[in-house]
């Protein structure tokens, strides 16, 4: 080489040496022990904006540092600007998985349910993190079962849920004293029905989110069945926890109920329940979900022989519900398994049961902004410590119950939907005494506000 040139190229190296080191992306102990790592644990984002752009005079373009200064930006209440740097981010980098599960989720908060489908979905399908996979598809879950129904708000303000409507009754459950249950008289009534929820977020954050709400339910017949009007009244506190266990994201849930329920205007039960509950996914497009419940009953008047008759005491039960999406998050399939319990104080009353049920949530292609419901189950128990206190024969005292359900709903708004339903349900028992079967169809709104 001649001489001459050699000042040139060592020049011209030691350039572009020293530019791809100030291009070099920030290795993860240097990031930890930033500046800006310890302002944004500290929730001090102002502080850490400020020093993310320290960091980024000495590492230009580096993709951690935007995506965090994005998260930072949307601390700060700026989502435009962070949904910008997104963006910008995946415009250099496409393959940026978690840049675009942060835009999915920004765009989640500000409501715009296409825009964040369409990025949830493709880290749901493309991702090579089991972590962010399950993240994606578990906000695509929600996505989809709260987006077009009666959801919650997610600022942190009063909101209301409820549904109102009317329905074809043709079998209700009178009292022993009805004089109804002594003719051939028809029993069909019509049967309306009122379910208000009211709540407020106690605490709203990233992770958890706490919720008082008022509930209140009202039924009502016609035609000589106003014998079993029914209504409840109570509150609850439900609280909702994503959580991380491993590598697999959880939201963990937990609810107290009390109603106190009454029939005919008297008052007829005070219950008290605690429910428990664990959403993840196992596999792509699944869900499972996790419960248990727990409730404590008291009907009031323990009747002739509280020993055998009363049936206050405990209700448990747990059980799994397994969901399936098709490719397009649109439409699932679900199977449902539960054990359940009552331990009360009549022994009679004691009870020994299992469900199972199945069903399928689709739209409707050919009706747009239309969902069919289809779902059916099946419920069985035994009475081990039964005693008769007449001529039944204690191996007879068993229930069995079918229940079929159809549902088409239709959205006229995100918060305001109409649904056309019909359920069978067919009760027997061994003893033929319990034998009971009854048809209900009918429309109801469904509003949230």
């Amino acid at each position: 080489m001649d001489k001459s040139l050699r000042p040139a190229v060592t020049f011209f190296i030691a350039l572009f040496i020293s530019s791809a080191s100030l291009a070099a992306p920030i290795t993860s102990k240097e990031f930890l022990s930033s500046d800006f790592t310890r302002f944004f644990k500290n929730k001090e984002y102002e502080k850490a904006l400020k020093a993310s752009d320290e960091l980024l005079k000495k590492h230009p373009h580096d993709a951690l540092i935007l995506r965090y200064r994005a998260l930072t930006l949307e601390r700060l209440k700026r989502s435009n600007k962070a949904i910008q740097l997104y963006q910008e981010i995946l415009a250099a980098h496409p393959n940026d998985i978690p840049a675009r599960l942060f835009l999915g989720l920004a765009y989640l908060k500000k409501h715009e349910y296409a825009k964040a489908e369409k990025r949830l979905r493709f880290v749901a399908q493309h991702a090579s993190s089991e972590e962010y996979r399950h993240w994606a598809q578990a906000q695509l879950n929600r996505l989809h079962r709260n987006v077009r129904t009666a959801s919650k708000p997610v600022k942190k303000k009063p909101y209301v849920v409820g549904k109102t409507g009317i329905a074809y009754d043709s079998n209700p459950l009178l009292l022993p004293d009805n004089k109804n249950l002594l003719t051939e008289s028809k029993k069909a009534s019509a049967l309306y029905l009122f379910e208000l929820s009211a709540g407020y977020p106690l605490r709203l954050e990233k992770d958890f989110r706490l919720d008082v709400l008022y509930i209140g339910n009202e039924y009502f017949h016609s035609h000589g069945a106003q014998d079993v009007d029914f209504t409840s009244q109570g509150f609850a506190f439900d609280a909702k926890k994503r959580t991380f266990v491993g590598n697999r994201p959880f939201l963990l849930g937990g609810r107290y109920d009390f109603r106190a329920n009454f029939l005919r205007s008297d008052l007829f039960s005070i219950v008290n329940r605690f429910f428990v509950s664990a959403d993840t996914s196992f596999w792509p497009k699944t869900q499972t979900h996790f419960y248990g419940r727990f409730g404590i009953l008291n009907y009031g008047s323990d009747g002739a022989n509280p020993d055998r008759t009363s049936r206050d005491g405990v209700r448990e039960a747990i059980g799994v519900t397994q969901y399936f999406y098709t490719r397009d998050l649109q439409s699932f399939f679900f199977i449902k398994g539960e054990g359940n319990f009552n331990q009360t104080r009549g022994e009679n009353f004691n009870r020994d049961g299992a469900l199972a049920s199945v069903g399928i949530h689709t739209p409707l292609y050919f009706c747009k902004k239309t969902d069919l419901d289809v779902s059916t189950g099946f419920d069985w128990g035994t009475y081990p410590d039964f005693v008769s206190l007449s001529s039944l024969d204690t191996r007879e005292r068993h229930d069995k119950r079918w229940d079929i359900y159809t549902g088409v709903t239709h959205h006229w708004k995100p918060n305001l939907a109409t649904r056309v339903f019909y359920r069978f349900i067919n009760s027997e028992n061994d003893n033929d005494l319990f034998d009971r079967t009854r048809h209900i169809a009918g429309m109801e709104a469904i509003f949230s506000f």
